[in-house]
C-alpha cells in the first residue's frame, strides 16, 4: 500500500491531504490534523510535514501489513504503544528505505552505516514532525471524551504519553555524527569565491549594431559558462544573481512576475529607483506547479532596489529572449519571470533551479578551481556544495560585513568631528518616539515603528546597493582555461583576498 500527498484549492485557500491510493480516501487522522493544526503553518510547511507522515504512514504498513490508523483505533486512540515506533523509522530512514518501493522493510545491514549530519538533520526533522502528530493525538484524543476512564486518570497517561514523546525525540537531537566526513563550518562562501562564481555565469554577449553609431559591436564568449544558449545563460545567471547578490529565498524567485520589477517614478530631484517587489504571485494567476511557492513569513514581503546594471539584464531577458518564446509558439504568457525554455513555458520549479547547481553550477565551478575542494583542506575550509540556500547564507554574511564596516567608518567619522553627522544607533528610537508624539499614536500604537522599518529599509538598500556596485566593480569573463595534465593549487589560504578596498565608487556614479 501506498500513500500520496495531494495538493487542494477551495476558495483561492490552499491545502493538503494524505490519501491511500488503494482506496483513494484520506487518511482519517492526519486529515483532522491537518485541518485543526496545521492549517494556521506556512502552505510550504504543511507540504513538508505531510512528506514526513507519509513516510511513516508507508513504513508502518510495510511493517505490519495494517494501517496505521486502524490500529490508532483499535489501540482506543491511545498513542503510547506507537511511541516506540520513533526509533525504528529514523532507522528506516537511515537505511533510505523510503526512496525504495519495496513491500517489506529489508535487513537490518544498515545499522552499521555512520551517521552524517545532513542525515542528522535531514531524519531527525522527520522525527519531529512525527512527534508532532503524535503529541496532538494525544491532546486531542486522551480525554474522558474518547476515553472509558476518569478525567484523574486520563491526565495521568496523556501527561505520560506527552513524557515519553518528549523523551524519544530528545534522544535523537543527541546522537553523534560521523567525524569522518567533510567538516562544514559555514553554509556560505566567501567573498572572493562569490566573485569567480558570478563572473563564470556572467552571459556571453552576442554581436548587435548600436542603432546611435550604426557601429558593429563584436559578439564577447564567456567560454566557461556552463550554459549554452543565451535563455538559459541571462535567466540563470539572474537567478543566481538574486540569490547570492539580493537575498532572495529559492520560493520567492520563483513568485517574481514579470512586472515585479521596474522603475520608480521620479522624486522631488529627478531622481529614480529600479526596485524589484517580492510578494506573492496574484490571486488571477494559474500556477501549474505541483508545489507551489508562496512567502514565507509577514516580514518576507519586501522591496528591494537593484543597481541599473541588474535592471537592463532582466530587461534584455524579458525583451530578448523570453517574450519571443511566447510569440514564436503563441501561448498566452502567465507572467511568471522564470520559466522553463521549452514545451508549454511553464514556470521554473524549485527542483529545475536546484538541478541546475547539483548538475551544472557546482561541477564546473570545481573543475575551474578545484584548490576550493582538496583532501588536505576538508577539515578547515573545504567549499560547501553550490545550492541555492547557500546563495542566502552568503548574501547574508558579506553583507552584514559591508554594513557593520560602514556604521564603523561611520562612527569613525563621528569621533573626529565632534558628532556633526548624522547617525542612526540610538537616536533612531528618539526619533521615533517624537513622531509618536507629534502624530498623535498612543505609547503601544506599532505605527510609528512601521516608519522606522521603512527608513531602515531604505538606508539598508541603499549599503547592499553600495556592496553590490564594490563587487561589480571586479566582474569579468574569465578567459578560457588552458588544458593542463596536473591541475596545481595556487591558492594560499595565509594570503588576503587579493582585491583593493579604495573601489572607484564614482565610475558608477
Amino acid at each position: 500500500m501506498t500513500y500520496s500527498t495531494l495538493e487542494v484549492t477551495r476558495n483561492k485557500q490552499q491545502a493538503h491531504i494524505l490519501v491511500d491510493d488503494e482506496t483513494t480516501l484520506p487518511s482519517l487522522f492526519v486529515t483532522v490534523y491537518g485541518l485543526k493544526k496545521l492549517s494556521r503553518k506556512r502552505l510550504s510547511t504543511q507540504r513538508n510535514i505531510h512528506r514526513s507522515l507519509k513516510f511513516f504512514y508507508i513504513y508502518y504498513f510495510k511493517k505490519y501489513k495494517r494501517t496505521f490508523d486502524n490500529d490508532l483505533y483499535e489501540a482506543g486512540y491511545n498513542i503510547s504503544p506507537f511511541i516506540k515506533e520513533l526509533d525504528n523509522f529514523f532507522h528506516y530512514l537511515l537505511g533510505e528505505q523510503h526512496l525504495n518501493d519495496e513491500e517489506d522493510i529489508l535487513g537490518l545491514g544498515f545499522m552499521h552505516l555512520a551517521i552524517s549530519k545532513s542525515n542528522k538533520i535531514t531524519y531527525g526533522g522527520h522525527i519531529r514532525h512525527i512527534g508532532g502528530f503524535f503529541r496532538y493525538i494525544n491532546f486531542r484524543y486522551m480525554n474522558v471524551s474518547y476515553q472509558d476512564m476518569s478525567p484523574i486518570d486520563a491526565h495521568e497517561v496523556f501527561k505520560a504519553n506527552s513524557s515519553s514523546i518528549d523523551a524519544a525525540i530528545k534522544s535523537f537531537n543527541q546522537i553523534e555524527v560521523s567525524q569522518n566526513e567533510p567538516s562544514h563550518r559555514y553554509k556560505s562562501i566567501t567573498e572572493k569565491q562569490s566573485i569567480e562564481l558570478m563572473n563564470m555565469l556572467l552571459p556571453s554577449t552576442p554581436a548587435f549594431t548600436d542603432v546611435d553609431s550604426d557601429e558593429r559591436v563584436e559578439a564577447v564568449i564567456n567560454p566557461v559558462n556552463p550554459f549554452e544558449e543565451g535563455f538559459q545563460q541571462y535567466r540563470n545567471y539572474l537567478i543566481h544573481r538574486f540569490m547570492y547578490n539580493y537575498g532572495l529565498r529559492v520560493g520567492e524567485v520563483q513568485l517574481l512576475m514579470t512586472d515585479s520589477i521596474g522603475e520608480t517614478l521620479p522624486d522631488s530631484r529627478g531622481k529614480t529607483q529600479f526596485v524589484m517587489v517580492v510578494q506573492n504571485l496574484p490571486d488571477d494567476v494559474d500556477d501549474p506547479r505541483k508545489h507551489k511557492p508562496s512567502i514565507k513569513t509577514q516580514h518576507s514581503y519586501r522591496r528591494i532596489e537593484l543597481t541599473e546594471d541588474d535592471f537592463i539584464m532582466v530587461e534584455i531577458f524579458k525583451n530578448r529572449y523570453r517574450a519571443p518564446l511566447f510569440e514564436s509558439k503563441g501561448i498566452e504568457d502567465h507572467g511568471i519571470l522564470f520559466i522553463k525554455g521549452a514545451g508549454k513555458l511553464t514556470p521554473f520549479s524549485y527542483d529545475g533551479i536546484r538541478t541546475i547547481y547539483k548538475k551544472k553550477i557546482d561541477p564546473t565551478f570545481i573543475r575551474l578551481h578545484p584548490y576550493y575542494r582538496i583532501e588536505a583542506k576538508k577539515k578547515i575550509d573545504y567549499m560547501v556544495k553550490l545550492t541555492p540556500h547557500v546563495g542566502r547564507h552568503t548574501w547574508a554574511y558579506i553583507t552584514l560585513e559591508y554594513i557593520y564596516n560602514e556604521i564603523l567608518k561611520e562612527n569613525l567619522m563621528m569621533a573626529s568631528d565632534y558628532g556633526i553627522r548624522a547617525r542612526m544607533n540610538g537616536e533612531l528610537d528618539a526619533a521615533v518616539e517624537k513622531l509618536r508624539s507629534l502624530g498623535g499614536w498612543s505609547v503601544n500604537s506599532k505605527v510609528p515603528l512601521m516608519y522606522a522599518k521603512r527608513f531602515i529599509e531604505i538606508v539598508s538598500n541603499e549599503s547592499n546597493k553600495n556592496r553590490t556596485k564594490r563587487a561589480d566593480w571586479q566582474a569579468a569573463i574569465p578567459a578560457k582555461p588552458t588544458p593542463k595534465k596536473e591541475t596545481e593549487s595556487t591558492y594560499n589560504p595565509l594570503d588576503d583576498d587579493g582585491y583593493d578596498e579604495d573601489i572607484p565608487f564614482d565610475l558608477f556614479d
